[in-house]
């Protein structure tokens, strides 16, 4: 008895449909097992259930979970397009899911790779305002990149970091105000309170407010420390911000950002004086 083309094909299509469903299947199930562990491991972290940087592992495990579920997905949709439109919307959610993630984590790569691998924000390189309640991370300026780099041949640690941080961030500079000394510090205590920061010390006699911001899901600690004093003329202030991150060797722009923008709230506050 001959079996013909026609009878492979019969023979050979419950086999297809078999596959099809499973690996539809699977590209669900490894779609919404990225975005679960994301999201565990990033709440276990901010919570303190384990250590942020098991939280971080987490993130980028689920990352490589997303990218399993994107190419099984994809060449389940390819290989088996016409097995039935409920197993191709299995997949295609399962891609939706991981897509989703791994798109939002390969933009904060991108980001990362455009900034330097620093975390100590300032507006004065050569005399940063000085933690006094709150604690300067001990390895602050240890592991420092670049001492490869020709570009920061025969500089140490700190100058690459100046050389950097001004590379990157030059537009963050000192402020002057024309406005009273108890003014500004007020205003900037009142503004500090307004964001949500644990402030550990406003000592208006020395000028200097301490405080801490949590920021993301995993709630990292950064800390941040302004010192207030009078200029040289007469009525005029002025401002100094440092923004750390207590972990961690680049912080995504973070500090940056949260002293650009505390210096144009105080900018504005005062710019009508």
């Amino acid at each position: 008895m001959q079996i013909g083309h026609g009878d492979l094909i019969m023979n050979d299509t419950p086999k297809r449909l078999h596959w099809s469903i499973w690996l539809s299947r699977l590209t669900l199930l490894l779609g919404v097992a990225c975005v679960a562990m994301a999201l565990i491991g990033a709440i276990g972290a901010g919570e303190g259930w384990w250590a942020k940087m098991d939280g971080m592992a987490a993130l980028r495990y689920a990352f490589f979970i997303g990218i399993a579920a994107l190419l099984i997905g994809l060449y389940t949709v390819l290989r088996y397009l016409k097995a039935g439109k409920r197993i191709i919307l299995v997949a295609l959610l399962g891609m939706l899911l991981a897509g989703g993630y791994v798109g939002y984590i390969g933009t904060q790569i991108s980001k990362a790779r455009s900034l330097p691998m620093i975390h100590d924000i300032t507006t004065d390189l050569e005399n940063p305002p000085a933690f006094a309640v709150l604690e300067l991370r001990k390895d602050n300026l240890q592991n420092m990149p670049g001492h490869k780099d020709p570009e920061f041949r025969g500089m140490d640690a700190r100058e690459r970091w100046m050389k950097m941080h001004q590379n990157a961030y030059g537009d963050i500079q000192t402020l002057t105000l024309q406005a009273p000394t108890d003014e500004v510090f007020a205003k900037a205590e009142a503004l500090i309170k307004q964001g949500g920061w644990e402030i550990a010390t406003a000592d208006a006699a020395e000028g200097r407010i301490e405080a801490t911001d949590t920021v993301a899901l995993l709630k990292f600690k950064d800390d941040v420390v302004l010192r207030i004093v009078s200029g040289e003329k007469e009525g005029e202030t002025i401002v100094d911000i440092r923004s750390v991150s207590r972990i961690g060797l680049s912080d995504l722009g973070v500090n940056a950002k949260r002293v650009r923008e505390l210096l144009a709230d105080l900018k504005v506050s005062f710019s009508a004086n």
